[in-house]
């Protein structure tokens, strides 16, 4: 388990960063220091090639020179060029957009293994700025295989101050990262923007799935009916009849024989008890002659009483949150596997050994909130929007620390509805 080296630490005293705007190698320091006051944080200093911006085009990347530097000494100061670029699908089109950064060489960020690719999530919508953090704890203490690394920073980006971001790893084959086999692994995501992307499969019951590994063509990689892209492909029609066959139960003939039932077990768990309606489901096929699983965990954007799905799709303010009620359970394959007294069986058994670790959980999410609190004053002066709903969301309390104890109260009561209602669940 990957606890240690993911948890923060509740703020220290006010301190002062001297960060330079950043220049390359070949370029002439003209531009004074710039000082910005330390809530307790990392501070990511982004400067763009002439100070260009981010394009708007989000498949478009601008050179930049990146700084992390961490005011409190836990981390070393990383420097280095790369470049950057948007990122997300609905997420772009808010304000404040999140981002992919890739250095030009490998970088060892906030302590974490040394890779050329992170991420900047901008958690506009959640104003706890917490739901992403609650999830992947929970990812860590149910013992998925992998779970992302993550640090709250601030972003400056061409001086600009945006506010706080959650820096993750990237959700990708690597040593480090997604444990998938170079030459022979797959890392896919079922997807409802699949017709956005380059290359996907679809199967014979029209479900879509999209690729992080192996590389597509237009990177040198994959393409449609490549041997790859066959296997993968016959893999998952296999499976999926399957589990949608009148032998799905079965050990040797049903599901079973293609899927490692605890690590979907052990998704569902996670992504239930936090009621998230809009989850990325990634899957893992780590070689040839390995069973599919479910993880990595990522995208808790409307989870714990955020949204809701009505009738006619999202649901419509001034609707409340639902908080007791199945959200998982008929996402895709989980419903059939539910069937199964077996599944079940390690559904219960899984959230047996979790259910007592939940104390520590929210112990470490209120260390997680304590190390917000300084800088989450200076986010919502430059994102005011505390007192707004913003897109799908169904709340709007008025204050950070509103948002924050709603959602712990939105845990317990989750937790609370969802043990009773497994315990009435027989196979």
């Amino acid at each position: 388990m990957m606890k240690t080296s993911f948890r923060n630490i509740a703020i220290s005293t006010l301190a002062l960063a001297v960060l330079a705007v950043s220049c390359r190698k070949d370029e002439i320091i003209t531009e004074k220091p710039v000082i910005y006051n330390s809530n307790g944080l990392p501070v990511v200093t982004i400067k763009t090639d002439n100070g260009a911006g981010v394009p708007a085009d989000k498949t478009q990347s601008i050179g930049c020179s990146i700084k992390v530097v961490d005011p409190e000494g836990k981390f070393a100061n990383v420097s280095g060029d790369g470049k950057i670029h948007g990122r997300g699908n609905a997420t772009w089109g808010y304000e404040k957009k999140p981002y992919k950064i890739k250095f030009n060489e490998k970088q060892s960020v906030c302590g974490f293994p040394a890779n050329r690719d992170w991420v900047l999530l901008a958690h506009y919508c959640d104003k706890s700025l917490l739901r992403e953090t609650f999830m992947l704890t929970l990812s860590e203490y149910v013992g998925l295989p992998y779970t992302v690394r993550h640090q709250f920073v601030e972003l400056y980006l061409d001086t600009d101050y945006l506010g706080v971001y959650l820096l993750t790893e990237q959700v990708e084959q690597a040593k480090d990262r997604v444990p998938a086999d170079h030459d022979q692994g797959y890392i896919f995501e079922y997807d409802n923007y699949w017709n956005k992307e380059p290359l996907h499969i679809t199967t014979d019951r029209g479900h879509h799935f999209t690729f992080k590994h192996p590389k597509v063509v237009e990177e040198g990689g994959m393409y449609e009916n490549d041997e790859r892209y066959n296997f993968i492909l016959d893999y998952l029609n296999r499976f999926e009849a399957a589990i949608y066959g009148s032998d799905c139960n079965d050990p040797a003939k049903g599901y079973r024989a293609f899927v490692d039932e605890y690590t979907f077990a052990r998704w569902y768990l996670v992504q239930e008890i936090i009621g998230n309606y809009d989850t990325n489901m990634y899957m893992t096929l780590r070689d040839r002659s390995s069973k599919l699983e479910l993880f990595p965990v990522w995208d808790a954007e409307w989870s714990l009483g955020l949204a809701g799905v009505g009738t006619n799709g999202w649901a419509q303010r001034p609707q409340k949150p639902v908080i007791e009620g199945n959200i998982k359970r008929s996402q895709l394959y989980i419903y059939q596997m539910m069937h199964d007294p077996y599944f079940l069986g390690i559904v219960k058994s899984e959230w047996a050994k979790l259910k007592t670790n939940i104390p520590k959980v929210k112990s470490d999410m209120r260390a997680y909130a304590a190390s917000l609190e300084r800088a989450q004053k200076d986010n919502f002066k430059r994102w005011q929007i505390l007192d707004q709903y913003v897109s799908v969301g169904l709340i709007s309390l008025g204050s950070w620390e509103a948002e924050v104890d709603y959602i712990f109260d939105f845990f317990d009561k989750r937790c609370e509805w969802f043990d009773s209602w497994l315990a009435t669940q027989k196979g």
